[in-house]
Parts: structure tokens; sequence; C-alpha cells
């Protein structure tokens, strides 16, 4: 299928629906896969009960933090929740279940839920793939574990604008998996307009108030950088400007 235009999560929708056979595998072009990897999965159907089947993910080229990224994905399939690179599953439960939630992100663990309503989802350790970790998903991935020692931080001190910044970083993670989201709309837009505003009310609202505030739109601004802002040549340089700014007058207040 050739389909121009469509998203990710789409695609995928289309297919399922359009396949012949009772059992659907899927993964990413961007992934290698064994050559008996089909056959680790597919063994696990001969029991009626099993709705699903996935298993653990390694990074193409191996470091630290794509290390700790696949090693999470594999942790978090360990759970139930399975990876749409290395998974399987039968046609006719997850065109029944409603099939993949309109996410931009997270489809498939949404997915792994529901299926795990009908019957058995299992994890098989043998049954491993090898993905590509892009750099700017192993930045934000970097991000997103220091932004939770930030959390910690700020609960531990106290302090508004620490917990702001945390706080406002994962907004704009689950911003950017909301598929209802325009494409063209940059967060990072949305947080410097409400700066403007929140500086123009700044008499009327308490102290801490407008640390938190200020905190949570400037991690709103970093995780739209850090993601999309960073590859475009303006907007890295006027964000980049921008973000610094903010936080080192975070820190220092």
């Amino acid at each position: 299928l050739v389909l121009p235009g469509l998203s990710l999560r789409d695609m995928k929708q289309l297919g399922v629906e359009k396949a012949k056979t009772p059992i659907v595998v899927t993964t990413d072009a961007d992934t290698v896969v064994p050559p008996d990897w089909l056959e680790k999965l597919l063994r696990h159907f001969s029991d009626p009960e099993v709705v699903a089947v996935g298993g653990p993910v390694m990074p193409l080229e191996p470091n630290t933090v794509s290390s700790l990224y696949t090693k999470s994905l594999s942790t978090i399939a360990q759970a139930g929740l399975l990876y749409d690179a290395n998974m399987a599953f039968r046609r006719d439960v997850m065109l029944g279940s409603g099939g993949y939630a309109h996410f931009k992100r997270g489809w498939d663990w949404d997915l792994s839920s529901k299926l795990s309503r009908y019957g058995r989802v299992v994890y098989d350790p043998d049954a491993y793939v090898i993905t590509d970790v892009p750099f700017n998903r192993q930045l934000e991935f970097a991000a997103l574990a220091a932004n939770a020692g930030l959390l910690g931080i700020g609960a531990a001190t106290r302090s508004p604008g620490a917990l702001g910044f945390g706080s406002g970083f994962y907004l704009g993670a689950l911003g950017a998996s909301i598929d209802k989201v325009p494409d063209n709309l940059h967060h990072s837009q949305v947080a410097v307009a409400g700066l403007t505003l929140l500086s123009v009310f700044r008499g009327s609202i308490s102290p801490d108030t407008y640390r938190f505030l200020a905190g949570l739109l400037t991690g709103v601004l970093g995780h739209h950088f850090v993601t999309e802002d960073i590859y475009d040549p303006v907007w890295a340089r006027i964000n980049g400007a921008l973000f610094t700014g903010l936080t080192l007058l975070l820190a220092s207040s």
C-alpha cells in the first residue's frame, strides 16, 4: 500500500484492516530482525488464550543512552506493554478492541493494554529485534530522565520553579503525543505567548505561583526545543537563546 499524507498510525491501522492472515506482525523500517524472529513470535499462538506476543529491543548503535532507552522499552514490554517494532497479535481481536488509538505516540502501549482484556499478552525474551535509536529520541530520553530528577529535587526543596519546569517538560511530551495537535503548531510558540501573558499579570499572582507557572511554560519550551527546534537553524537560535535565558533566570530566582 502506498498512502501519501497518512500518519504512521493510520497507515498501520489500514494495513491491519487489509491483511488477510489471522496473525499480524509489526516492525519498523529502521529495525533489523533475526532470521528466526517470526518463528519465535508465532509459536506462542498455538495457545488460543494468547492474543499478542512481543520481545526485547536492542540498539543498532549501542551507547549509554541508546542502551538505556531500549532497555527501558524492553522492561515496559516485559510488563505487558509491547513495542510496535516487535509485536504480533490476532487480527480479529485487534480490530474488535478498536484498533490503534489516535495518538502520535504510545498507541502500541494502548493497544497492548486493550488486547490484554481479551487474553494473554506474552513477552518472549528470545524474540528480539535490533533498531535504530535516532539522536533526537536519545536526547529526549536523556532529558526526560533528567527532569525526573529535577522533579525530585523540586519536591525535596519545595522549589516552585523546579517543580514547574519538570512538570512542563512532561506536559510538552504529552502534548507531542496527542494526534489532534497540528504538526505545524510549535509548542514553543505557545509557551512564549503564555510567558508573555504571565509577565503582564505577574503583579496579580503570588511569587510562588508565578515561579511555578514560569517554570511550567519554560519546561514546555524546553521539550519542544530539545525534540524539534534544535533541528531548525532559525528556531534553534531563537528558542535556544530564550530557553537558556529563562532557565538561568529560574535558577537564580
